[in-house]
């Protein structure tokens, strides 16, 4: 008798056949976050400070403006802080001497010293400033075509609206802290090995390696979620 074996595999590699789902053809759908892009730019934010020839001492004016640039770097700023004095003019002195005070009024609102790089440039011919600046990202918001010139009940290829996920991410744009996080991730602290150390130590001994809740801590907890 014949055998059957060969048609058998043969019928049942033509239904696997016919089973499987084609690949589709052509680029994948955009998201709505494709199609509504945050743009991302560097700009530089900077402050002049007056330096006239004989000027022995930073104006209370001017240093309230340093503090505030201070606080504008520490939140904002990426890369050094660049303080540039003018050099070869009448008040190239004056300013060598501003320029010092300067940095300790960046230095005493908090700025590292070594992250204030200082630099020269040209003052000849005029009483030039001090210039302070530093380099910071800003957030562009995409632009959102109007919801009323969109038709949101017939779409019949079953896509959502042109201007679908637009204001989520012109909202996102409004808000984010450093919009440099929307280009690169931000890097790790080191991790506190001693912490760590403790831990193991407390799990090799069969010890708890949660910390211990105080009865004050259990009582406080449970009024608030009562």
């Amino acid at each position: 008798m014949k055998s059957r074996l060969p048609a058998l595999l043969f019928g049942v590699s033509a239904l696997a056949a016919c089973a499987s789902v084609p690949t589709p053809e052509g680029p994948p759908v955009s998201s709505s976050a494709d199609r509504h892009r945050i743009e991302v730019t560097e700009s530089a934010e900077r402050i002049e400070i007056p330096v006239a020839a004989g000027d022995v001492a930073l104006s209370p004016g001017a240093r309230a403006t340093l503090r505030a640039l201070a606080g504008n770097y520490l939140r904002y700023g990426h890369g050094a802080l660049v303080l540039s004095t003018p050099s070869g003019g009448a008040n190239g002195d004056a300013a060598s001497v501003l320029a010092h005070e300067a940095r300790m009024s960046l230095v005493d609102a908090g700025v590292s010293y070594a992250a204030v790089a200082g630099s020269t440039y040209d003052g000849t011919g005029a009483e030039a400033p001090i210039v302070v600046s530093f380099a910071r990202y800003e957030a562009h918001a995409p632009e959102c075509a109007p919801i009323w010139e969109q038709d949101l009940a017939h779409q019949s290829n079953n896509q959502a609206w042109e201007s679908f996920g637009c204001a989520t991410n012109a909202n996102l744009a409004a808000m984010i802290e450093d919009p440099a996080d929307l280009l690169r991730p931000r890097g790790a602290d080191p991790r506190d090995s001693g912490r760590r150390d403790t831990v193991m130590q407390a799990y090799r001994d069969g010890e708890p390696t949660h910390a211990e809740r105080t009865t004050d801590e259990r009582v406080t907890i449970s009024n608030a979620v009562n």
